[in-house]
């Protein structure tokens, strides 16, 4: 067998291992992608996800801190911008569009096959997190009590909730609300299918394509050497 022959076959083996992979794998929206992109709708950079404002439907904003606009502080280096009360990580962020009267927001799975939700949140009233199934069945939630880093004393950072699915139903969106509307939320993680953000492999993904990818370095190197 010659050299191309076998580097074929060998190539033929490493696809075959790529496409292998889990359809499954966690993601993380950190909306780091919004910093210099202030207020730009968050379809702009995550597909396969739908962010909907619970009053009007619309889409959610990204924010960027930078544009000192909002009252937040940067988790865990304490960087405040404008007043630093509600806490974020990093720089960029997400709310509702604040075009509305209500104090929720949705966020809808395309694929509608989730098995977790979890998020990073900051807000000035219980926070809650909830998840339903294709069917509207509630499946999960999770609560928060106000975190913000002057009005309650919160040295700690922004807040963490997590939901599961109930080995059967799978998480098709979640519901996040509070009371007045005074919230944000940051790093978003999932295992909803088909998802993807600007930039971002998954990573479970870039491990197999790595491992493969050195494996079939390995055998040509043993096969010719």
């Amino acid at each position: 067998m010659n050299k191309k022959v076998c580097f074929g076959i060998l190539l033929g083996l490493m696809m075959t291992v790529v496409s292998a992979v889990p359809a499954m794998a966690n993601i993380t929206m950190t909306f780091e992608e919004f910093v210099g992109a202030d207020q730009t709708p968050v379809a702009t950079f995550y597909s396969g996800i739908t962010f909907q404002s619970g009053g009007s439907g619309s889409d959610w904003l990204g924010r960027d801190a930078n544009a000192n606009l909002y009252n937040v502080s940067s988790w865990p280096s304490g960087t405040q911008f404008l007043g630093g009360n509600y806490w974020i990580l990093g720089e960029g962020f997400a709310t509702t569009a604040l075009d509305q009267t209500g104090n929720d927001g949705k966020i809808i799975f395309d694929n509608g096959d989730a098995t977790f939700v979890e998020l990073a949140y900051s807000a000035s009233t219980q926070f809650t997190l909830e998840a339903y199934d294709a069917a509207n069945n509630l499946l999960d939630s999770d609560s928060g009590a106000a975190n913000l880093r002057y009005a309650d004393g919160n040295a700690g950072g922004p807040g963490t909730l997590h939901v599961d699915w109930n080995g059967t139903d799978h998480i098709a969106y979640v519901i996040v609300h509070d009371t007045g509307n005074f919230w944000l939320v940051d790093d978003i993680t999932t295992d909803a299918s088909g998802i993807t953000t600007a930039g971002v492999i998954p990573a479970p993904a870039a491990v197999w394509l790595g491992a493969a990818g050195l494996g079939l370095v390995g055998l040509i190197r043993r096969r010719f050497s």
